[in-house]
């Protein structure tokens, strides 16, 4: 029985190892279509439907506070102790490429040079709707404008 428990407990261990690492290998690996796009893109003349602007919206219960600058993307959670900081580089007015480049906030699973594509969806008061895709994953949100 006990030889089982050792095996056992030894099995999820390694199991759990290749689970982490696998994720920053495909986080790495994954190709995005955007982004060769986004340099060939001459974004100059683009105006974005949300820039220079700040936005709310809730992650497990909690207020996050977004910040739209020209060329910077930045989410500040736990009422600013925490921040996830990206560069921004708009495809459209309502499509983005935004590229992280620092956090700190705990226990984030992505890497510096994540890519994350966001395509606004609808803006119809101060709520800008948006579908967002990372590493093969799409999901749609809401922010409030502030």
């Amino acid at each position: 029985m006990k030889t089982f428990k050792n095996f056992f407990f030894l099995s999820l261990t390694i199991l759990l190892s290749f689970t982490l690492n696998a994720q920053d290998y495909v986080m790495s690996s994954v190709t995005n279509p955007l982004e060769n796009t986004s340099e060939s893109v001459d974004n100059s003349d683009i105006t974005p439907l949300i820039e220079n602007e700040t936005f709310t919206y809730k992650s497990h219960g909690e207020k996050v506070l977004v910040v739209f600058s020209e060329t910077e993307h930045i989410e500040y959670y736990n009422n600013k102790r925490h921040y996830i900081k990206s560069k921004i580089s708009w495809l459209s007015t309502n499509e983005c490429l935004m590229t992280i480049v620092d956090s700190d906030l705990p226990n984030f699973p992505f890497s510096n040079g994540t890519k994350l594509s966001m395509v606004i969806t609808k803006v119809k008061g101060k709520n800008v709707h948006y579908k967002s895709t990372l590493g093969g994953r799409t999901w749609s949100g809401k922010m409030k404008k502030q």
